[in-house]
């Protein structure tokens, strides 16, 4: 995004299209900034319906049909969730894997590590009952292979390669859909892993081969492995989705190759992604994180948290500096893989996030079970039964029946009622009361998350500018901020809140990286890490030549992998371009312990051990256009924007107060509004809670301020 004004061409429309499990979010922006917003229900059997589904409420608000839209469109992006929802649900490919022989139990054994991974500290506590998860590959469809090449890459044992024809043979014979191979040391040397890919394409064409090399090439054998395998695992289900919505973009007048959203926040073309598939598994909550640190930079906010609170789960993350937060190595499932993931953590706690009682403790309980698109909550009328957060939003009267979804999705306050009444009962609480609870509940989950993404790692979260977002963000961030002493929360150009992620995914950038191993201590050896890193910047550059119909300008980052000397984690630290030098590498030194203290906190790292150089890696950054953010008219704040009022129950005044209720839309900067008041937008809804101010800047983005409390006024 840049201010007004910095361009001169004109340039067709930016779309970007985000879907979440309860709704698939459109965002159209045109040359001048102006963003349109279409939102469609999720197609869970097929996403594609909902994604041209918002494309298609999109157009009709601009007064185009789907082909004269997409016809006049310059980018059209795309953040999936197929691929980790084919993970979530163990609905991906029969995988084969072949492996060097002596290490087929390399999955199994999970560097010994699998029973306790990806466990809360609950269940730690109870580890004997604990069991290690379920594997992604059968131990039957895992076959060693005679081959081996050592840590430099010298070929000690030949390929076997009548035994890797017999393999395949086999596990294809047997129903499997896709063939993953890792062989020991193949980072340091590939080509025993590609020549088995060959045996596999001669003989079974049609079968997807994922190879480790290529997909994780890092040191570590059972992430890069369980990485290798997830690739193999959602390749044909991704390569048959991305070919879907190309080839019905492109029927419906499109004329240009989708984008698809990776996880460490740049595009790529499709058939990059139909190569490494797995590199989207963590992309569907990135886009709102890459439009925040874009858009805080045109208003000089730079250091933000993101709050996504969507229908199913709240997405929280940091951006430091202008700069998202990125891990590289993720647990998904309670597998360890590694994964260039920009730092976004999640609960179950959206909309849907289903409210009932522990039996145990006899205690309301939210989440993190999803009500989901399908039925949805109680109050869309579609089947749901058990209440939901949005359930209670509309019983305390924050949102409006008539106007949920801009009035597309009317909403039956009794059905919500009734399902709120059969917890408030057994708990011995008015209804009001329950329904506070269950939005209290969820709140709290909500701050303790963001408190654990920030107070835990060092970061003072009073610091920093907090983004609230999504359909439900501008509604709870009152509460969640509160609890950690945040004064004030941004929703950001308050129209389109709601499908900020999608907006973020419009704009964000194209982005590949290509890595290689190289472990060094100080000394470090310059000459080497100046002959690798020319190296891979040819392979970039050469890669994203088929880019350059969307890119402006191209740019490279240089990264290693750096750690502690006796400790576990590494960071990523930036090394500055041009030649090698002693100076250079003391620059990427100082970046890494910066980065290392903002990640775990100041003072835990041990600089007495040294810092080890783990790998190196090359991001090539290509910058694409960007539309202008436009500064908005001054608005009255006159009658015009007020509606009636209506009675909502605040938590903080304990009763029901008559509360003044205004049309968003025409609310226009400089206009400020003192709670309790509710704003109510298309498709979201902000509450100015009692003793808060709300107020619109220049670009329309509601700031909201706590005050002193306010008593407000008795409902009639």
């Amino acid at each position: 995004m840049v201010p007004a004004g910095k361009q001169e061409e004109r340039m067709g429309y930016l779309i970007g299209v985000d879907i979440g499990g309860t709704f698939t979010d459109c965002a159209v922006v045109d040359d001048e900034g102006t963003v349109t917003v279409g939102k469609a229900q999720t197609t869970p059997e097929d996403p594609s319906g909902g994604f041209f589904a918002a494309i298609d409420l999109a157009a009709q608000e601009l007064g185009l049909d789907r082909r004269t839209l997409l016809g006049g469109t310059d980018r059209l992006a795309h953040g999936t969730t197929v691929a980790i929802n084919a993970v979530v649900t163990r609905s991906g490919a029969r995988v084969g894997l072949l492996a060097t022989r002596g290490f087929g139990d390399t999955l199994r054994i999970m560097d010994n590590a699998g029973r306790g991974i990806g466990l809360a500290v609950d269940e730690l506590l109870h580890f004997p009952a604990s069991r290690a998860p379920e594997p992604f590959v059968d131990p039957a469809d895992v076959v060693e292979i005679t081959e081996r090449v050592d840590a430099t890459g010298e070929v000690v044992v030949p390929l076997d390669e009548e035994q890797a024809r017999a393999a395949v043979a086999r596990l294809v014979a047997a129903g499997v859909e896709a063939i993953a191979v890792c062989f020991l040391w193949s980072v340091m040397n590939p080509a025993h892993e590609r020549r088995a890919a060959e045996l596999v394409r001669e003989a079974f064409p049609d079968v997807e081969v994922s190879l480790s090399h290529v997909v994780a090439p890092k040191v570590g054998e059972y992430p890069r492995m369980l990485t290798t395998v997830l690739n193999a695992y959602v390749a044909p289900r991704m390569s048959a989705y991305t070919r879907r919505i190309e080839e019905e973009a492109e029927r419906s007048g499109y004329a240009h190759g989708v984008l698809f959203m990776q996880s460490h926040g740049g595009l790529a073309r499709g058939e990059r992604i139909r190569q490494l598939p797995v590199s989207t598994l963590q992309s569907g909550p990135v886009g709102g994180v890459i439009g925040t640190s874009e858009f805080g930079a045109v208003i000089d906010r730079p250091d933000s948290i993101t709050t996504d609170v969507g229908g199913t789960t709240l997405d929280v993350s940091v951006v430091v500096g202008g700069r998202p937060l990125v891990t590289n190595e993720v647990v998904l499932e309670r597998h360890q893989a590694f994964l260039d993931v920009v730092d976004v953590q999640s609960i179950g706690a959206g909309g849907g996030s289903i409210a009932w009682i522990d039996e145990a403790s006899g205690t309301l309980r939210v989440g993190p079970h999803s009500a989901g698109a399908d039925p949805g909550p109680v109050c869309y009328g579609r089947g749901g039964t058990r209440p939901t957060v949005t359930d209670a939003d509309l019983v305390l009267g924050v949102l409006n029946p008539d106007r949920f979804l801009g009035g597309r999705l009317p909403l039956d306050v009794e059905a919500a009622r009734r399902a709120i009444a059969e917890l408030a009962e057994p708990l011995g609480l008015s209804l009001d009361a329950c329904a506070a609870g269950i939005v209290r509940i969820a709140d709290e989950r909500m701050s303790d998350l963001m408190r654990s993404m920030t107070v835990r790692r060092g970061l003072d979260p009073r610091s920093f500018t907090v983004y609230a977002f999504g359909g439900g963000g501008g509604a709870h961030a009152g509460i969640y901020t509160a609890g950690l002493g945040v004064a004030e929360f941004v929703v950001p150009l308050a129209d389109t809140a709601s499908v900020w992620s999608a907006l973020g995914i419009a704009v964000a950038d194209m982005a590949a990286t290509f890595e290689q191993p190289l472990f060094l201590r100080p000394p470090y050896d310059v000459a080497r890490i100046q002959a690798l890193l020319a190296d891979l910047e040819r392979r970039a550059l050469e890669a994203t030549e088929a880019d350059r119909r969307y890119v402006e300008d191209f740019s490279l980052q240089r990264l290693a992998s750096c750690k502690y000397g006796m400790q576990v984690f590494e960071v990523d630290a930036e090394m500055p371009l041009g030649p090698v030098t002693d100076a250079t590498v003391a620059e990427l030194v100082a970046d890494f312990e910066r980065r290392y203290a903002e990640r775990f906190g100041a003072g835990a790292g041990y600089r007495e051990a040294g810092i080890v150089l783990t790998g190196f890696r090359v991001r090539v950054h290509g910058r694409v256009r960007k539309p202008n953010v436009v500064e908005r008219a001054a608005s009255e704040n006159g009658s015009s924007a007020r509606r009636p009022e209506r009675g909502v129950y605040w938590e903080e005044l304990g009763r029901r107060v008559a509360t003044e209720v205004w049309d968003g839309t025409r609310l226009g900067p400089g206009a400020q509004l003192d709670g309790p008041a509710i704003v109510e937008l298309p498709d979201t809804t902000i509450a100015v809670r009692p003793g808060s101010r709300a107020s619109i800047d220049v670009y329309g983005n509601a700031v909201v301020r706590r005050l002193e409390p306010h008593a407000g006024k008795a409902a009639p």
